[in-house]
């Protein structure tokens, strides 16, 4: 299938490349058109992709996700980077998958999407050595979380799964991915030469969590401002409820849904 630019496209993406490898068969017997990115993703007309999704699911191939193919601007490097990519990890790693189990766009930013993803075995015991490792990070011992900012995308580590907001698209999102699984095997490998740090420590800044806010400054929550709002949240002065904009408004779901995950992980 060839990218027209006038057409509207969904990109369907896979928990891995086993399934990723059925479903492109399934497609391929039914002679459904699409454009091939990788063994993990593909490329669908935006009028097909809820019957395609809806096929693919009957005959077992299951789905991660999907979110609009939006990036005209550099296309072709898109599709090159994506048929270049491959998974890494060996065999003898401690982390050997990450499987990434649902996509979807931000409602706040449609160019970017968010991801939840689930390690193959529990890392909790490593969060204390990754908390000394990752500069800047917020440990949460009692969750246990670890949260910390990657550029503009905000990653939460749990003990079994991560989540990422603000991915740039699927390659961004595999990459970023693929670094946490590194950065773990390579902790666990380095682990004796490293003191894991218990320290709970909260890094996030009232700014990050003012940029998640709906900044209207309406005051319903009793500050003057969101900023004020942010610092006091940070601090444990205020509830996140109290921001009644982002618990009762449609366009900010996916900025509550950060917020509460990064409050949890941060214990406030």
């Amino acid at each position: 299938m060839e990218i027209a630019k006038n057409k509207k496209y969904e990109i369907i993406v896979f928990p891995n490349q086993e399934i990723g490898l059925k479903a492109q068969q399934i497609l391929v017997t039914r002679n459904i058109d699409f454009k091939h990115i990788s063994t993990l993703a593909v490329v669908v007309p935006e009028e097909k992709y809820q019957d395609i999704c809806h096929l693919l699911t009957k005959e077992g191939a299951l789905i991660s996700g999907y979110y609009p193919f939006l990036y005209r601007d550099y296309e072709e490097d898109f599709f090159k980077t994506a048929r270049e990519y491959k998974p890494s990890g060996k065999e003898e790693d401690y982390l050997k998958s990450i499987t990434l189990c649902y996509v979807a766009p931000c409602m706040a930013d449609e160019k970017k999407i968010r991801l939840i993803a689930y390690f193959d075995r529990d890392i909790s015991e490593l969060l204390p050595y990754l908390n000394a490792v990752i500069k800047g990070a917020s440990y949460n011992k009692n969750a246990p979380t670890l949260t910390y900012a990657k550029e503009r995308r905000l990653v939460n580590l749990y003990s079994i799964k991560i989540t990422i907001a603000k991915a740039d698209d699927i390659i961004d999102a595999w990459k970023v991915l693929d670094e946490v699984k590194e950065l773990i095997n390579r902790t666990y490998k380095n682990r004796d030469a490293i003191k894991p740090n218990y320290e709970e420590r909260v890094k996030v800044t009232a700014l990050q969590i003012y940029g998640w806010l709906p900044k209207s400054n309406c005051k319903a929550c009793g500050e003057a401002t969101c900023l004020a709002f942010a610092v006091k949240l940070l601090h444990g002065e205020q509830k996140l409820e109290n921001c009644r904009p982002l618990l009762s408004e449609h366009k900010y779901a996916e900025n509550r849904n950060i917020m509460q995950e990064m409050i949890e992980a941060l214990g406030l």
